[in-house]
């Protein structure tokens, strides 16, 4: 029986590592596996394996609003210091989905000097659906999901082409798709980190809202109250956790930067309790900033209509001119230009 058993287990392992090879050399003709939560996140993992071997000294992370704010390349052109930079932004990041992310994939790869964090009303509402959805998203991809369990699940995940193309491999008619590309030598389109068409650039800034101008579009302002202030409460828990972030980024070595990006006065009237609702997450923005001991930049009011992209999204001239402006803000609010590394 003993011997059955060895035998047995031999056989197993020797078709496994045949079934690893057979995944590893058609791996390059199937669809792109799903690891992340989406393709955005797919491509500024991709951005940052590109870097692999360098630093940057300058990142800006926060939610949608960041990253259609931040240009890098135009912040490097402005800055007399020359600092290098990328945008880590993730679309509807609320504090704990960014700590996980800086903490976890950015940092460890970028190794930054600097992170200028944006903080919007949005992202510390307890009731925001969009938030909700995206974390449930990263928490539960292949490569992001949280705990113990997860690092080890990545891990493994990560060095296995069988796992990481299980699902693809379960469909006979994109095996069967596959097999011809791999007897043509045609490989499919995968992401890369030159960013994604029309949406990311290269440096991981936003593409999409940037030919837009803002005309008060009723549907601009129904996803924002629908998805994103909807039932409108400020959640402490969540200023605890942007609050934790800080210092998770401080324990790194990171210098930190709180940052209250531009919005539209409808923006702030389309809390449910009004500017009031957002005057009182001003305030409390700031105490964080004074808790924690970062520098705090409120750039919410004061901003050109016409340099928006809808409510709260800049647009191609309101990215530009804060990209360049950034520099000096910096420099105003005691910031050193440090650099990576």
């Amino acid at each position: 029986m003993r011997r059955g058993l060895v035998a047995t287990g031999a056989i197993a392992i020797v078709v496994l590592v045949l079934a690893e090879l057979a995944a590893r050399a058609l791996s390059p003709f199937l669809p792109e596996p799903k690891l992340w939560a989406d393709d955005a996140t797919t491509v500024k993992v991709a951005q940052l394996e590109a870097r692999a071997g360098t630093c940057t000294d300058l990142i800006v992370a926060g939610n949608s609003m960041g990253r259609d704010a931040f240009v890098p390349a135009v912040f490097s052109a402005a800055d007399p210091a020359r600092r290098t930079a990328w945008n880590a932004s993730l679309d509807a990041a609320s504090p704990p989905l960014l700590r996980r992310w800086l903490t976890e994939v950015v940092v460890p790869r970028a190794r930054p000097a600097t992170v200028v964090l944006t903080l919007a009303s949005l992202d510390v509402n307890a009731n925001s659906k969009a938030a909700r959805s995206v974390r449930d998203s990263y928490d539960s991809a292949p490569l992001s999901r949280p705990g113990l369990w997860g690092k080890v699940e990545a891990t493994v995940v990560g060095s296995s082409a069988l796992l990481q193309r299980r699902t693809e491999l379960r469909q006979p008619s994109l095996l069967w798709d596959a097999l011809g590309r791999a007897r043509s030598g045609q490989r499919p389109a995968t992401l890369d980190a030159s960013g994604l068409p029309g949406v990311l650039g290269a440096d991981g800034e936003g593409l999409s809202r940037r030919p837009l101008r803002y005309t008060g579009s009723p549907a601009s302002k129904a996803f924002l109250t629908g998805q994103l202030l909807n039932d409108y409460q400020l959640d402490a828990g969540l200023l605890t956790a942007e609050a934790d972030l800080v210092r998770a980024l401080q324990g790194a070595g990171v210098s930190v930067v709180l940052l209250v990006l531009p919005v539209t006065d409808d923006y702030a009237a389309l809390h449910p309790g009004g500017k009031e609702q957002f005057d009182a997450f001003l305030a409390l923005a700031r105490s964080t900033a004074t808790a924690t001991g970062v520098p705090f930049i409120d750039l919410a009011r004061g901003t050109a209509a016409d340099r928006f992209a809808d409510t709260n999204h800049l647009n191609a001239a309101g990215a530009d001119a804060f990209s360049r402006d950034l520099p000096g803000l910096l420099a105003a609010s005691g910031v050193e230009p440090r650099r990576c590394g």
